[in-house]
């Protein structure tokens, strides 16, 4: 864990500086063409490296309890942001409510899979 966590923070400290930039990019010099693509797709990256790094922690865990233990907040952060996602999606469709920008499904993946993992770290302590 302390060698996943090693990895991950400067990945979200890499996403937070590109997400900055990209946002101060198109405030000030909004891109045009290919760029514009490429900018936008930006920040993306460094958290897909972040997926990446937690199945390749999972994969080097050599513990199975706490590997089953991660394996079990990523089910549970999964099955609410999907929830969410279902639920959200008939409230657009039925009754009018506005859409949300899709990067926000990380944002709350992130929120539910942290405090997923303090219920069941207190859980199995």
């Amino acid at each position: 864990m302390k060698r996943h966590q090693k990895r991950v923070w400067p990945t979200l400290a890499a996403y937070a500086s590109v997400l900055a930039t990209v946002m101060w990019f198109f405030q000030t010099h909004p891109p045009t063409g290919a760029l514009k693509y490429i900018a936008a797709v930006a920040p993306a990256v460094p958290l897909l490296v972040v997926v990446w790094l937690f199945g390749r922690y999972l994969y080097e865990e050599d513990d199975e309890f706490r590997r089953w233990q991660q394996i079990l907040t990523l089910l549970i952060a999964i099955g609410v942001v999907l929830g969410v996602c279902i639920v959200w999606g008939f409230l657009e469709a039925f009754a009018g409510v506005g859409p949300v920008p899709l990067y926000h499904v990380a944002t709350l993946f992130v929120v539910v899979q942290s405090l997923s993992a303090i219920v069941v770290a207190w859980r199995y302590r």
